[in-house]
């Protein structure tokens, strides 16, 4: 019965494929807020000044959001914020930062490895940075040595697999 031999589900800290042209590590400490409602409202009071990205923009290491939908987006800090949860000023804001985890994939074949993990039109520029990566729903952004994928936490293992495979 070899469908019941799982091998343990990897915890979202440290290295995850390690490979000459290709890696994938957690990216650790990061707080992670999902707000909703009005945006503006919402990054005013918890991160003045964070900038709303959309699909594939490039990600500053200062506080940012990355847009889901037209009323939601996940708001990026470098720790958390300890933000409390509920409705407030027209906004919600909900702490989620062991709910998702961020993976930065780096290396000469993380282009490649983009290309085989999604079809979406990079030119295109869409406002949302909602992806299908791998078949799994994820929040892409750009970084100075390639990208990041943000996804709920119970996917991660998903996601290792098939950057694994890449």
């Amino acid at each position: 019965m070899r469908e019941r031999d799982w091998a343990p589900a990897r915890r979202p800290s440290g290295v995850f494929v390690d490979r000459p042209r290709l890696g994938a590590r957690a990216v650790e400490g990061l707080g992670r807020t999902l707000i909703s409602g009005d945006l503006e409202a919402a990054v005013a009071a918890l991160a003045k000044g964070a900038p709303m990205l959309g699909l594939y923009a490039h990600a500053p290491e200062r506080p940012h959001a990355l847009w889901i939908a037209r009323d939601r987006a996940l708001l990026l800090t470098p720790a958390p914020l300890g933000a409390a949860d509920g409705w407030r000023d027209g906004f919600c804001a909900t702490p989620v930062d062991d709910g998702w985890a961020t993976v930065e994939v780096t290396g000469p074949d993380a282009p490649l490895a983009l290309m085989q993990g999604t079809s979406a039109d990079f030119d295109g520029g869409s406002p949302s940075a909602a992806v299908l990566f791998g078949g799994l729903r994820c929040l892409l952004a750009r970084t100075e040595a390639g990208f990041r994928l943000h996804v709920e936490a119970p996917w991660l293992e998903a996601l290792m697999t098939w950057l694994d495979g890449a």
